[in-house]
This record gives C-alpha cells, structure tokens and sequence, in this order.
C-alpha cells in the first residue's frame, strides 16, 4: 500500500482531475493533499471530491529561507505520518493513468529500486511550448542518464518531483523533506541525499504513466524553467553559457550548411537534418511537424537558460507562484 503526498497552490484548473486519478489507484491507502495558501479557488474544488481516504490540509507556508514546494511536504508528512512501506510525491499538474502506481510499485520491488521517479508524457497547449520543451527535456536527459542514475557505482542522482516513489525507511533515515526544505532543486538534493545514504535510485520512462503540461505559454515556461535550469545544468556558469551558445549553433549550423552548398546536396542534408529532428521528437512524445522549426527552438531555449543564468549567477530573487527566493549558489538557500 502507498501514502500519498500533493502539494497545491493555484492549480484550480488541474487539481481535481490529478486528484481523482490518483483517487482511482488501488494501492493507494491515503491521500494527503496540502493547499499551500492557494487564492484561485483549489481549495473550493477540494472540498467537493469525497473519499475516505482523502486528507485536505492548510499549508502553513514556507519559513524564513525555506522553499515552498519541500515545506509543504514536510508539514504534510509530519500532520499525516506514513504507515505504509511506500511514499509517494505527486505534483498538482500530474494526471496518473489507470493503474499507473501499482506498476512503479511492481517496477521498484521488482528492480530493488528504493526511490524511483519517472519522466511523464509532457502536454504541450501552446505553439512555443511544442518549439522548446523537447529541446530543454533533452538537456536534462542529457545531464541524468537513466542508466547512470540507476547505477549505484555512478555519481549522478536525479529525481523528477513530478512523480516519486520511495520507501518510508529510507526517506526517513535521510531526514524527509526537512533535510531539503531550504532547496530550488528539492528534487534532485533528495535524490543525491538518497544515493549517499546507500539507497538504489531508478528513472524510467513514464510516459505511458502519467502525463503532465509543466508550463502554460511562454511566460510561465520562462519563470518555471529560470527557477531551476541553470541548477539542473550544474550550478556552474560555464556550462549555461556553453549551452546558450551550443544550442542554436548546433541545431542550425547543418541547416545552413546545407542552404550553402545548394544542389541535390545542400536538400538533402537540410532533409536529413529535418528527419532526425522529427525522429527524436516523436521518440520525446512531442510533435514531428515542428521539426523544421528547430532552430527556432533552440534558439528560445538558449534564451531560457541564459534567463536562469541571469537570476542564480546574479543572486537575484528567484520568482514561482507569487513567492520569492534567494538564489546564488547551488543549494539555492
């Protein structure tokens, strides 16, 4: 059996579909969701959906130096303590596909995986989203390869707070969320945390899980991906400044080799070009037909990073959801 923890805070137009799905599992043996001073109504459509074993609680919002997302949890977690072997973190915006616990449950005592986290299937509503979310999701794939995040040999630990699986004992001994509650990056320290500790970590592809649309319309996709790409790349300028200037110089350099040389040469590798990116954005869920279009889309997420570079290396105030945080350093405290 699992306990489950979501923390909301504005998601009026999401959190009762992400909240009967998860409703519809039957693993699950609770439901704790936390309502982290949300002022559009999500507590008004929380309190029409019924189950007994849904928990509605009033986040008391994060302290001085705290990040809200892991103060939620934590305060979560500390009012409804768990007694089943599995935990589960879901964010507000991920809509779990029937039967999809009981498979990542299956997968991690079938795999000894101690924390597992999933990459969903991203919804894009927008024409920029579809140009510049596959490019941004393959830096961070880039970055955390599965293979070496499951690797108890390798250094990278990665998780996805979207979607994570864990033993009650190992996020105890680690400290829960209290350990991290001061961190942009949650996720991932989590992770990192788990790893040293001994724990086995695994990251699959979940697409056929559950699916999500991070970020709605340009705006929100620059405020959420400056808030933690910069730190997702490494914290180090020099690798946000390599990717601002490798992005769109990669993606359009065979593009305008091709236009160079013209003929039945230059076509064909501007083709060429153009069926491998449409290739790797159907593999990524996301639409081909955007694929001549990737250096545009390159192009937008270089922008991206260099925003994020902007607020982390400049100790600027990092902005998400109407709250603010310190930024500057890895940890981002």
């Amino acid at each position: 059996m699992v306990t489950a923890y979501l923390p909301a805070r504005n998601e009026v137009e999401v959190i009762e579909a992400s909240v009967r799905a998860l409703l519809q599992e039957s693993p699950l043996q609770r439901l704790v969701v936390v309502d982290d001073g949300s002022t559009d109504g999500t507590d008004r459509v929380l309190g029409t959906i019924v189950d007994p074993r849904l928990l509605v609680l009033a986040g008391a919002g994060p302290g001085p130096g705290e990040c809200g997302k892991p103060a939620a949890l934590r305060g979560a977690v500390n009012a409804q303590p768990p007694t089943t072997d599995w935990l589960l973190f879901v964010d507000a915006d991920v809509i779990l596909s029937p039967g999809a616990l009981a498979a990542l449950v299956g997968h991690a005592e079938e795999t000894g995986a101690e924390l597992l986290s999933l990459y969903p299937q991203l919804v894009h509503g927008s024409f920029i989203e579809s140009l510049v979310m596959p490019t941004i999701g393959a830096l961070v794939l880039r970055r955390y390869p599965p293979a070496l995040v499951g690797d108890p040999h390798s250094r990278v630990a990665f998780a996805n707070g979207q979607v994570i699986l864990i033993r009650r004992e190992l996020y105890l001994r680690i400290g829960g969320h209290q350990a991290v509650v001061t961190e942009i990056l949650e996720d991932v320290r989590l992770a990192e945390l788990c790893k040293a500790a001994g724990g086995r970590l695994g990251l699959v592809d979940g697409r056929a899980l559950a699916r999500t649309r991070m970020y709605a319309g340009w705006s929100e996709l620059l405020e959420g991906w400056g808030k933690n790409l910069h730190l997702l790349l490494g914290a180090q300028a020099w690798r946000s400044v390599f990717w601002m200037l490798a992005l769109p110089v990669l993606s359009a350099a065979p593009l305008l080799a091709g236009l160079w040389v013209g003929g039945v040469v230059g076509f064909g590798a501007w083709a060429l070009v153009v069926l491998m990116q449409a290739d790797l954005r159907r593999l990524a869920g996301a639409s081909p037909l955007y694929a001549p279009l990737a250096p545009l889309g390159a192009s937008l997420a270089a922008v991206v990073v260099g925003r994020s570079l902007w607020l982390h290396h400049g100790r600027r105030p990092v902005p998400w959801k109407g709250r603010r945080y310190s930024a500057g350093d890895p940890k981002g405290t």
